[in-house]
This record gives C-alpha cells, sequence and structure tokens, in this order.
C-alpha cells in the first residue's frame, strides 16, 4: 500500500472486520449496477475525473469522520478521485488495481472435522462469493470447484506437505468461472467431471455412487440434478457434504442457469 493506494487484501479485511469505510465507486452508472463491491456508495463521475474536472466531486457528501477508499476498473481514474477528495479534507486513497484487482480477491477459512485425518479449507472467491475446497489426508489432496488462480492451491497443498492428485467440479460451470481443468493440468492431478457430453477436452467421467481415495479418506459421488442435470454432491468422509451450486443455506440452486 502506498501514500495515496490501498490494496484489495486491506480493503478485503476491513470491510471483513465491520471497520467504518467508504467504499466510493466512481463508474459509469452501466458497470456499477453489472458487478460491485456490497455496500459501496455509487457516484457516476468517471468521465469528470478522467478529464480531471475539478468540480467531479464537489457535490459528494460523505462522512467525514470514515476514511474513503475510491474505486474505478483498473484503479486509475480512481486516483484522481481520491486527490480530490483529500482536497477537500477527506482521509482518501484508490483501491490499487480497481475492480480488476478485487476480482481476483480470496480469503480461506478451516472447516471443522472430527476425523484427525481430514482437513477441509475452504476459499472464498471474495468479488462472486464462489466457494471452492482444498482437502487433504496424509499426503494427497483433492480440489471440489476451483475459482481462485490455481497457484493458490498449489501454495496452500504445498504448506501443508500435501500433493494435488485429483480435482473436481460440482457442475460444468456456465454461470461462473471455473479453473478446475488450469489446475488439474498444473498440478498433473486427474480431471473429474460429472457425466455429460458438453465438454469436449479429457476428463474423467464421475458417476453416481463412486467412491475416490484421498490419503485416508473417501469421497462419494452423488448426482442431484437439478441446478444443472449433472450436478453431483460430493460427500467426504461421511462428514462433510459439498453441494455446489445445489444447495444454499436458505434456497437451492436455480434450475434456469
Amino acid at each position: 500500500m502506498s501514500e495515496q493506494t490501498m490494496n484489495v487484501h486491506t480493503l478485503q479485511d476491513m470491510l471483513v472486520n465491520g471497520e467504518n469505510v467508504t467504499v466510493l465507486d466512481i463508474r459509469h452508472t452501466e458497470d456499477y449496477q453489472e458487478w460491485s463491491i456490497p455496500g459501496s456508495t455509487h457516484v457516476d463521475a468517471y468521465d469528470a475525473l478522467k478529464s480531471k474536472d475539478p468540480q467531479a466531486l464537489k457535490a459528494v457528501q460523505l462522512q467525514p469522520d470514515r476514511p474513503v477508499v475510491t474505486i474505478c476498473g483498473a484503479g486509475v481514474v480512481s486516483l484522481e478521485a481520491a486527490h480530490q477528495l483529500r482536497q477537500q479534507g477527506y482521509e482518501a486513497l484508490s483501491l490499487a488495481g480497481g475492480m480488476k484487482a478485487w476480482s481476483l480477491a480470496w480469503n480461506s477459512a478451516t472447516v471443522p472435522t472430527q476425523s484427525p485425518d481430514l482437513h477441509i479449507i475452504q476459499i472464498r472467491r471474495t468479488d462472486k462469493g464462489c466457494l471452492s475446497y482444498l482437502i487433504g489426508s496424509g499426503k494427497e489432496a483433492v480440489v471440489v470447484d476451483a475459482a481462485v488462480d490455481p497457484q493458490i492451491y498449489l501454495e496452500l497443498a504445498q504448506q501443508h506437505g500435501w500433493q494435488i492428485t485429483q480435482v473436481l467440479d460440482t457442475h460444468i460451470h456456465a454461470d461462473h468461472l471455473s479453473r478446475s481443468r488450469r489446475l488439474a493440468e498444473s498440478s498433473g492431478a486427474t480431471l473429474h467431471l460429472p457425466a455429460q457430453e458438453r465438454v469436449t477436452y479429457p476428463f474423467t467421467a464421475a458417476q453416481d455412487q463412486d467412491v475416490l481415495t484421498v490419503g485416508s479418506i473417501q469421497v462419494k459421488v452423488i448426482h442431484t440434478p437439478g441446478h444443472t442435470l449433472e450436478s453431483m454432491c460430493y460427500l467426504v468422509n461421511d462428514e462433510a457434504l459439498i453441494t455446489g451450486d445445489t444447495l444454499f443455506l436458505t434456497a437451492v440452486g436455480r434450475p434456469d442457469l
């Protein structure tokens, strides 16, 4: 983080911890409506700021006791926004890399398990809320629904002394990005996809009731059509059920995607 910018990890921590911060998105209205950081404030000032109009943010009213993080697409025009706000007396920084950098942000959490040789790490792609899982046992690991850069899974596995031997997807990701193929290629792991005929590149078909072995634990394949016809859930050692987009806390996956 420089004197004029804040990186995505710092902003992410502030938002997760509920710290007082104003996120000011200065992109065009259509871009903001398509995709934005939840809870952010919007003002369509991109063109005025790009032309360095000194009046671009004069009408903006923000809480004076809160730091402000300005955001644009790539973190360039937002530098001008932060500069103008500092001139108005605000504590303002620009998000380095803008929404492009935010799209790559991630965090992780350990999922409690009963088996001493079963370790589950949930990896969350912050911008979209996509969840993936790194599951380790012994010296092996499997990744389910890889959604962030493959290097992240490789580094996490290395930190725990695991070799990624299998990569699974719960369904064919027509509605969001899957990096499972790239991860399988990078790690030399076997790529398992639900049995279907829509994918043309090589993979090993996962069939209902198949059982995969990872170290000393087992992963059972359960066919759960709904979100997509081929959707699968993975029952890990009879302890954890990874459902992909089939089941949510208060809803089920939409079948129209």
